[in-house]
């Protein structure tokens, strides 16, 4: 009511070709109704042609709608306080995937080390802003698996191993998932006879997170080396996300010869472009609405398989379209738009029942289970 307001007043001006402002969509969140309208190109109709946001410059940043005053933040709230992490579908923190490791002992400003870590209060994330997002501060903790519960702490130790191994120079994506696979396996095998679980938990998870030397990828599963997305198809993979979004309209077609096109163009480059990959997962594995909303720990794995996948998959789309080798700028629009499906367009909660549906899958883990999710 506050932009409409604004419009009839005349403090924020409409845009000039006459493009609704508004777009009614039925199956929103919070019983929102309405969204922001957008022109023929997608686009909404208050960015500007600098790429401003009118409303933001105009009326303030009080007066944007939730989504945008958030994005590309992704928010959760629990008992253990706000964790918030980042859609990469936005250009800028994409770019952030692909800085430069600085030396702990350059001197120079920059992120230090592997430039993955978990940072509390960031200047850039105030305590004072009015976050929204998956607000789980009166649920209960997470599952395990199907029936059994963790406890809060142990999803914050789960959150600082898992990002600490994918953020390990010296893995692979593949080795690094394949480790973090194998220790959610050995911890949902916990029962009142091993003790207390959070005693267990740690065993379990400080016996195989220590880091490695850059080519010594140390205690890790081997890994296939065309990666997890190569176990199954990638178009089953990037199908099994596609069908959990609600409005089918807004996703782009599904890829075609897709395989092909990785073995061609992708699987040679892939190995050179390891970190902002490892640096993405590491990001979808912290503040996670899956390890919430899923069944347990090994959902939790499956999903980072699943969006590596679905990452490949684009990957190799975008390859293909552009005739040319994988690279960097290349791989900044497949995580761009991998993003886009898994944060944006996907279905949270649809994701995570068919993700759960693994939790059932026995002593087989995660690995090739994609395929038995249809």
């Amino acid at each position: 009511m506050h932009l409409r307001s604004a419009l009839s007043s005349g403090a924020l001006h409409a845009p000039e070709d006459g493009t609704a402002c508004f777009r009614d969509v039925a199956g929103l969140p919070h019983g929102a109704r309405v969204v922001l309208g957008a022109d023929s190109a997608g686009r909404c109709v208050f960015l500007e042609a600098d790429r401003r946001c009118a409303v933001h410059r105009q009326l303030g940043l009080e007066a944007l709608p939730p989504a945008c005053r958030d994005f590309p933040r992704v928010v959760t709230l629990t008992p253990l306080g706000v964790s918030i992490t980042l859609s990469h579908f936005c250009p800028t923190a994409a770019s952030l995937l692909f800085a430069p490791v600085i030396p702990r002992d350059s001197g120079l400003p920059g992120p230090e080390g592997s430039a993955v870590d978990i940072v509390a209060d960031p200047p850039s994330l105030p305590p004072s802003w009015p976050y929204e997002g998956l607000d789980a501060r009166d649920a209960l903790p997470p599952l395990l698996r199907p029936g059994v519960l963790m406890d809060w702490p142990s999803l914050e130790r789960w959150e600082r191993f898992a990002v600490a191994v994918l953020g390990d120079e010296g893995r692979s994506p593949e080795a690094a998932l394949d480790l973090v696979t194998t220790s959610a396996e050995e911890a949902r095998r916990w029962t009142p006879g091993d003790g207390p679980f959070a005693e267990f938990f740690e065993r379990v998870l400080s016996s195989r997170g220590a880091p490695v030397e850059p080519g010594d990828e140390g205690s890790a599963t081997p890994a296939d080396p065309s990666g997890p997305g190569r176990r199954e198809s990638l178009g089953v993979t990037w199908r099994l996300v596609a069908d959990c979004v609600p409005h089918r309209e807004l996703l782009p077609p599904a890829p075609v010869s897709i395989d092909e096109a990785d073995d061609r163009w992708v699987a040679p480059s892939w190995p050179t472009l390891a970190r902002p990959v490892r640096r993405w997962l590491a990001a979808k594995a912290f503040a996670s609405w899956l390890a919430l909303q899923g069944e347990g720990l090994r959902t939790a794995a499956l999903g980072l398989r699943v969006a590596l996948g679905s990452l490949r998959a684009e990957a190799a789309r975008g390859c293909a379209e552009a005739g040319r080798a994988l690279d960097a700028d290349l791989l900044k629009e497949a995580i761009r738009r991998a993003d886009r499906l898994l944060v944006h367009l996907a279905d949270p909660e649809a994701l995570a029942r068919r993700l759960s549906r693994g939790e059932s899958a026995g002593r087989r883990g995660c690995s090739g289970l994609v395929g038995h999710l249809e």
